[in-house]
Protein backbone atom coordinates (compact mmCIF):
# COMPACT_ATOMS: atom_id res chain seq x y z
CA UNK A 1 0.00 0.00 0.00
CA UNK A 2 1.55 3.21 -0.98
CA UNK A 3 2.47 6.02 1.86
CA UNK A 4 -0.59 8.27 2.39
CA UNK A 5 0.22 11.92 1.88
CA UNK A 6 1.30 13.40 4.27
CA UNK A 7 -1.73 16.34 4.90
CA UNK A 8 -3.85 14.07 3.97
CA UNK A 9 -5.90 11.90 7.20
CA UNK A 10 -5.95 8.32 6.63
CA UNK A 11 -8.78 6.85 4.92
CA UNK A 12 -11.70 5.18 7.52
CA UNK A 13 -10.37 1.63 6.60
CA UNK A 14 -6.69 1.99 7.30
CA UNK A 15 -6.92 3.44 10.79
CA UNK A 16 -7.04 1.50 13.71
CA UNK A 17 -10.47 0.27 15.29
CA UNK A 18 -11.21 2.68 17.95
CA UNK A 19 -11.77 1.16 21.38
CA UNK A 20 -15.23 0.88 22.55
CA UNK A 21 -17.14 4.29 24.34
CA UNK A 22 -17.51 3.06 27.53
CA UNK A 23 -21.48 3.04 28.66
CA UNK A 24 -23.10 6.81 30.24
CA UNK A 25 -22.45 7.44 33.84
CA UNK A 26 -25.56 5.84 36.31
CA UNK A 27 -25.71 5.37 39.73
CA UNK A 28 -28.28 4.57 42.28
CA UNK A 29 -28.48 4.37 46.27
CA UNK A 30 -31.71 3.58 47.56
CA UNK A 31 -32.30 4.40 51.44
CA UNK A 32 -34.45 4.34 54.33
CA UNK A 33 -35.96 7.57 55.91
CA UNK A 34 -36.47 8.08 59.27
CA UNK A 35 -40.39 8.46 58.71
CA UNK A 36 -40.51 5.05 57.24
CA UNK A 37 -40.62 6.16 53.22
CA UNK A 38 -37.79 5.21 50.92
CA UNK A 39 -35.80 7.25 48.89
CA UNK A 40 -34.35 6.18 45.44
CA UNK A 41 -31.29 8.60 44.62
CA UNK A 42 -30.65 8.56 40.83
CA UNK A 43 -27.56 10.38 39.40
CA UNK A 44 -26.21 10.63 36.05
CA UNK A 45 -27.83 9.35 32.33
CA UNK A 46 -31.48 7.10 33.15
CA UNK A 47 -31.36 5.40 29.37
CA UNK A 48 -32.79 2.41 27.91
CA UNK A 49 -29.44 0.15 29.32
CA UNK A 50 -30.15 0.80 32.60
CA UNK A 51 -34.09 0.40 32.67
CA UNK A 52 -34.69 -2.76 33.91
CA UNK A 53 -32.72 -2.76 37.17
CA UNK A 54 -34.25 1.17 37.48
CA UNK A 55 -37.50 -0.59 37.23
CA UNK A 56 -36.87 -3.47 39.63
CA UNK A 57 -35.04 -0.83 42.28
CA UNK A 58 -38.86 1.09 42.17
CA UNK A 59 -41.58 -1.82 42.25
CA UNK A 60 -38.69 -2.99 45.09
CA UNK A 61 -39.42 0.54 46.42
CA UNK A 62 -42.98 0.47 46.57
CA UNK A 63 -43.65 -2.94 47.87
CA UNK A 64 -41.78 -2.02 51.02
CA UNK A 65 -42.78 1.30 51.78
CA UNK A 66 -46.43 3.25 51.32
CA UNK A 67 -44.07 6.11 50.56
CA UNK A 68 -41.49 6.63 48.02
CA UNK A 69 -39.31 9.79 47.12
CA UNK A 70 -37.69 9.40 43.77
CA UNK A 71 -34.35 11.84 44.00
CA UNK A 72 -33.32 12.95 40.73
CA UNK A 73 -31.52 16.14 41.18
CA UNK A 74 -28.79 14.43 39.83
CA UNK A 75 -30.15 12.84 36.95
CA UNK A 76 -28.56 14.18 33.30
CA UNK A 77 -30.55 12.65 31.28
CA UNK A 78 -33.95 10.65 31.14
CA UNK A 79 -35.71 8.51 28.01
CA UNK A 80 -38.70 8.30 27.41
CA UNK A 81 -38.56 4.02 28.29
CA UNK A 82 -37.59 5.08 32.16
CA UNK A 83 -40.66 7.87 32.12
CA UNK A 84 -42.95 5.44 30.99
CA UNK A 85 -41.41 3.24 33.80
CA UNK A 86 -42.00 6.83 36.48
CA UNK A 87 -45.62 6.90 34.70
CA UNK A 88 -46.04 3.18 35.88
CA UNK A 89 -45.13 3.76 39.04
CA UNK A 90 -47.54 6.58 39.29
CA UNK A 91 -50.30 4.38 38.15
CA UNK A 92 -49.43 1.63 40.81
CA UNK A 93 -49.52 4.17 43.49
CA UNK A 94 -52.80 5.34 42.61
CA UNK A 95 -54.33 1.82 42.43
CA UNK A 96 -52.50 1.37 46.28
CA UNK A 97 -53.40 4.50 47.76
CA UNK A 98 -49.19 4.99 48.33
CA UNK A 99 -47.06 7.88 47.49
CA UNK A 100 -44.95 8.58 44.72
CA UNK A 101 -42.72 12.08 44.98
CA UNK A 102 -40.07 13.28 42.08
CA UNK A 103 -37.26 14.94 44.15
CA UNK A 104 -36.11 17.97 43.01
CA UNK A 105 -35.72 17.76 38.89
CA UNK A 106 -32.45 19.59 37.17
CA UNK A 107 -31.87 20.41 33.86
CA UNK A 108 -33.10 18.52 30.90
CA UNK A 109 -35.52 16.33 33.20
CA UNK A 110 -36.93 19.20 34.51
CA UNK A 111 -37.67 20.66 31.25
CA UNK A 112 -39.23 16.64 29.89
CA UNK A 113 -41.04 16.91 33.09
CA UNK A 114 -42.64 20.96 32.33
CA UNK A 115 -43.19 19.84 29.00
CA UNK A 116 -45.25 16.68 29.20
CA UNK A 117 -46.34 17.04 33.03
CA UNK A 118 -45.95 15.25 35.98
CA UNK A 119 -47.44 11.73 36.27
CA UNK A 120 -51.13 12.02 37.65
CA UNK A 121 -50.96 12.05 41.04
CA UNK A 122 -47.67 12.65 41.95
CA UNK A 123 -46.01 15.66 43.44
CA UNK A 124 -42.63 17.34 42.29
CA UNK A 125 -41.08 18.89 45.22
CA UNK A 126 -37.87 20.70 45.84
CA UNK A 127 -34.94 20.14 47.96
CA UNK A 128 -35.95 22.87 50.31
CA UNK A 129 -39.83 22.05 50.07
CA UNK A 130 -38.77 18.42 51.47
CA UNK A 131 -36.77 20.33 54.42
CA UNK A 132 -40.12 22.19 55.69
CA UNK A 133 -42.43 19.41 55.27
CA UNK A 134 -44.08 21.48 52.41
CA UNK A 135 -47.57 20.33 51.84
CA UNK A 136 -47.11 18.82 48.90
CA UNK A 137 -45.52 16.02 50.78
CA UNK A 138 -48.73 15.34 51.88
CA UNK A 139 -50.33 13.73 48.61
Amino acid sequence: MPDPHPLCPPLASERAPSPPKPPPGFAWTRRAESDGSIRIVLAGELDLAVRPPFEAALADAQTDSERVLLDVGALTLIDCANLFVIFGAAARSRREGTVLILLSPRGQVRCILDLIGAPPGVAIVDYDELAVGGSKLAA
